[in-house]
């Protein structure tokens, strides 16, 4: 039968190393406000955790937890987990089959590429109004897992280590939710990514990942916020992106009703855009393939081209609008251009091209121009 057991300071409650002496399958642990310390960690099977203050931080255990194989759940609420040594705040071990849950927990890593949260067998891990810092969520190679994470923030921007890391199989479910740092697939991540209403700094995409991508934001302003490669196919709505995306080899990718600061798309991916700008510069080489409908291409004087092609690159536009802004188009080599412009900030345009017949622009004077 569940118990519940109050642990605190006071006379009438139950000791912290006297309740760890005799955990059972089912019992609720309320933890009044204190540090609680577990020098050589602790593994819970089925246990409910509670703290009782007024924040997270109130309640703060020093040391690290593990989920045991046969557990099927462990619940963590309003508790600040400080994990004081080089291990996994929290680990999910490879036979595990189960839940782990966080309603309003902090979460402190050691800040090394030891992952805060560990998960390796076939996991749900819910991540409700939490924060995760100076560590990693990772998903490793032979995890089956489901994330879901609502309200909550990962803060671990780093040059080296992700901050959300899938591996594995399995789907990733983030809303409302902030993560500093990047958020990878790998080459043999098979797995679902859906990001709604967040804000992410960097999105590295490879293996087998279909990602949809909802009203957020890629803030990052490097060349690469967004990387997309392998087999990935991905359907981004309303987001922005404040650096460049890069769209790489056998890759499907449907933008829509976006804002890209600028774009590269190389080898054999393939495109579909619509009713989206693209700020800067928009770059298809080698056998990339784009259909675009009611883009806006612009350019700036910080890119010779606002626009440009090569290899045996094909763009399709309908009703287009170019904003150069100073720059010139290019359509190099095999590559072809063919569309109708409803809009054109200039008078007339100049295309740098080698084959007159591979560029047909409708809509508006273009003169060709030699390199």
């Amino acid at each position: 039968m569940p118990r519940i057991i109050r642990v605190g300071g006071s006379s009438s409650e139950t000791s912290w190393h006297e309740v760890l002496k005799d955990l059972r399958a089912d019992d609720v642990l309320m933890l009044g406000p204190g540090f609680y310390y577990l020098p050589q960690g602790l593994t819970l099977t089925d246990i409910t955790i509670k703290g009782t203050g007024s924040v997270p931080e109130d309640t703060t255990i020093y040391g690290y937890i593990s989920v045991s194989e046969d557990s099927r759940y462990v619940t963590l609420e309003n508790l600040c987990i400080n994990t004081s040594t080089d291990n996994n705040s929290l680990f999910i071990p490879t036979e595990t089959d189960g839940y782990l849950t966080l309603r309003n927990c902090f979460i402190k890593g050691y800040g090394t590429d030891t992952a805060a949260i560990a998960v390796n067998g076939k996991a749900t891990v819910e991540l409700y109004s939490s924060k995760i810092s100076g560590g990693s969520v990772s998903m490793y190679e032979d995890a089956d897992f489901r994330l879901e994470m609502n309200d909550s923030e990962i803060d671990y921007a780093s040059d080296k280590y992700c901050a959300l890391a899938l591996e594995g199989h399995g789907t990733a479910i983030i809303n409302n939710s902030l993560v500093h740092g990047s958020i990878n697939t790998f080459p043999k991540t098979n797995a679902e990514l859906d990001i709604n209403n967040s804000t992410v700094d960097y999105v590295l995409l490879h293996g087998q990942t279909w990602m949809n991508m909802l009203n957020s934001t890629v803030q990052a302003k490097d060349d690469s916020c967004l990387y997309l490669s392998d087999d990935c196919w991905s359907n981004i709505v309303q987001s922005k992106f404040n650096g460049g995306i890069y769209i790489d080899k056998k890759t499907h990718t449907i933008i829509q009703n976006s804002t890209i600061n600028r774009m590269v798309v190389i080898n054999e991916a393939k495109v579909t855009m619509s009713n989206s700008v693209v700020m800067a510069h928009s770059d298809f080489q080698d056998k990339s393939n784009c259909e675009a409908t009611r883009v806006t291409f612009m350019g700036n004087m910080n890119y010779e081209y606002f626009l440009a092609l090569s290899g045996t690159a094909k763009l399709i536009g309908h009703d287009l609008q170019f904003h150069p802004n100073g720059a010139e188009l290019a359509v190099q080599d095999e590559a072809k251009l063919k569309t109708n412009v409803l809009a054109n900030a200039d008078d007339k345009l100049n295309v740098e091209c080698d084959k007159r017949f591979n560029v047909y622009i409708l809509g508006m004077q273009w003169t060709t121009k030699k390199k």
